[in-house]
């Protein structure tokens, strides 16, 4: 059953049974990305696991989820204010500032990913481009792909393309075949998605390729490592995509129809299950991870001394 509300300004809201779970899984999966992010962060920080440049590029794609994940819980939180109070008309500037950031951050988790495919690509196939693995090198990439992330996505705020989508809760860009939309698609999700496919085929070949020439196994053992790592990349930006899948079909079957009434809510709740889906396999290809938090966790256990008793 619907509970139906009436507000004073005659716009009708209906609040489904079932939006106050979506909101509070939502809430719990992100606030569990935020806390399982920031430790991750400072356990790769403190324990060094990897290499200068690498653990640049790891840092910065643990600080876009840990970026990501603030706003989409923010938003969950936003959207569940919103369905116990059954308004729409509190703070909508802050919902479409919070528009505005996910989809800059959204753009910069793929956009890191594509940055740390590159570098291992750049790594094996252009040895000799030493200047190109600098951490500097990577570090002024890391800077312009920030600028850029969000230098794109100033158009869809001035323009007022972000609008408040009372059904859902949400500020977005409203689905429908049009240019902002397409926009959004190509350049967040197409173009850095279609950018680690191409590195991931192009580096499996290449060191295939190197099995048949006569190179030591020295190289090709660090080039078969480096191909894991961007397998590893691959594995991630396709869990984002498998995950997203409901928002790409949503986007898709608004060129043609009308999307889902509650389209965005569905789209959220997958993201914000990605997200949290993204910080796990972080840990599970972090090297010697379970090593350290084992070592954490028995530090934190407390020894009970041991009693000795008088023999007589």
């Amino acid at each position: 059953m619907d509970m139906v509300n009436f507000m004073n300004d005659s716009t009708l809201i209906e609040t489904e049974l079932w939006f106050l779970p979506f909101d509070i899984i939502s809430i719990i999966t992100t606030f569990l990305s935020i806390i399982f992010g920031l430790l991750y962060l400072l356990i790769i920080i403190k324990h060094k696991t990897y290499s200068s440049v690498q653990m640049l590029l790891v840092c910065n794609s643990s600080v876009v989820v840990i970026l990501l994940s603030c706003v989409f819980f923010n938003m969950a939180i936003f959207t569940l204010q919103h369905d116990l109070q059954q308004s729409s008309e509190k703070n909508i500037s802050f919902c479409i500032i919070l528009g505005f950031l996910g989809y800059g951050a959204d753009g910069l988790q793929n956009y890191s990913y594509l940055l740390t495919a590159a570098y291992q690509y750049i790594y094996v196939v252009y040895p000799n481009k030493i200047i190109w693995r600098t951490i500097k090198f990577q570090f002024c990439l890391i800077i312009i792909f920030w600028i850029i992330c969000i230098l794109y996505t100033l158009p869809l705020l001035v323009t007022g393309q972000i609008t408040y989508n009372i059904d859902n809760q949400v500020c977005e860009v409203p689905l429908r075949l049009s240019l902002p939309i397409v926009y959004v698609a190509a350049i967040i999700y197409i173009i850095p998605n279609f950018g680690i496919a191409a590195v991931y085929i192009k580096l499996t070949r290449y060191v295939h390729q190197m099995s048949y020439r006569t190179i030591s196994n020295h190289t090709i053992f660090h080039a078969r490592r480096k191909l894991r790592l961007v397998q590893r990349t691959f594995i991630l930006s396709n869990s984002l995509v498998v995950l997203g899948l409901p928002y790409m079909i949503f986007v898709l079957t608004s060129f043609f129809t009308s999307p889902p009434k509650y389209h965005f809510r569905i789209a959220f709740i997958c993201a914000d299950i990605s997200v949290l889906v993204v910080v796990i396999i972080g840990y599970c290809f972090t090297p010697n991870i379970k090593t350290i938090i084992r070592k954490i966790l028995s530090r934190s256990t407390p020894v009970e001394p041991i009693r000795y008793t008088a023999r007589t």
